[in-house]
């Protein structure tokens, strides 16, 4: 079903679940309420109902993807402009206070099994959305032959026009097969359908994350770079000793020698 091919690029595009919901309740549900009330059981409506929700659907696609490569590029240029921090500037910030007191180790995190699918899972997610993008260049090839199509004038109409039409219909055919090979990715994996792999990957991600932190506050306060830090510490603190001494000793004689000239 075309709508079903449509909501499948919606979710890989990045469009919510609630949005989707919403055209699907305003142009399919409420519509056909509407034309059963006016005209009556009349099944061959049905398809222009649906053609219509689709093309809602697929324009709210195309907004969220080009939004989407527009802060891609934003992002990029921020990172580009950003300057990186020499080694000398690294090395004389200045070290956190030591602790007096050790705390004890804890273990390590472990991975929760919803966390350690998620590699896998990142596979397939990088694989929906290579596919997707291949789906809106074939659109934007497809946009540009109709925007041509419109603008032929004059003789052009005529000689032309089913050149460019039967271009169009060719690439429309393309992008329906494209769309179909979304599910298929999902079904190839063992997924009912992309809505189901989503909800699975989302939340696999997230636990993913949470291990993340997890380990890398571990690590900031008890890794290996405190430890070599402290050991410094102990070293610093050592070699300074043997000095505050012999400037301890160095005074008691400068006092004794005063007491000698008096």
């Amino acid at each position: 079903m075309r709508w079903n091919r449509e909501v499948d690029r919606a979710i890989v595009s990045g469009v919510a679940e609630k949005e989707i919901q919403q055209i699907k309740k305003e142009y399919i549900s409420n519509r056909i309420r509407e034309s059963v009330d006016v005209f009556g059981n009349q099944p061959e409506r049905l398809g222009t109902i649906l053609m219509s929700a689709v093309a809602v659907l697929t324009m709210l696609i195309s907004k969220v993807l080009q939004k989407a490569r527009e802060l891609t590029t934003k992002l990029f240029d921020t990172e580009q402009m950003q300057p990186q921090m020499s080694v000398q500037e690294t090395v004389c910030q200045p070290a956190e206070k030591e602790t007096q007191t050790k705390p004890k180790i804890p273990p390590k995190p472990v991975m929760p099994t919803e966390a350690a699918a998620y590699p896998k899972l990142l596979k397939i997610y990088k694989e929906l959305k290579r596919q997707n993008e291949i789906i809106f260049e074939a659109e934007k090839e497809r946009n540009a032959l109709e925007l041509e199509r419109d603008d032929l004038k004059g003789l052009a109409r005529f000689t032309k026009r089913g050149e460019l039409q039967s271009k169009i219909d060719r690439k429309n055919e393309e992008i329906d097969i494209l769309k179909i090979g979304l599910s298929g990715i999902a079904k190839r994996y063992g997924y009912k359908n992309v809505q189901e792999f989503y909800r699975i990957y989302h939340k696999s991600h997230s636990a993913y994350i949470d291990y993340r932190e997890q380990v890398a506050e571990r690590e900031k306060t008890y890794g290996k770079d405190n430890q070599k830090q402290d050991k410094q510490s102990v070293l610093e603190r050592l070699k300074n000793s043997p000095k505050r001494t012999s400037d301890y000793q160095q005074q008691r004689t400068n006092n004794n020698k005063d007491r000698g000239a008096r």
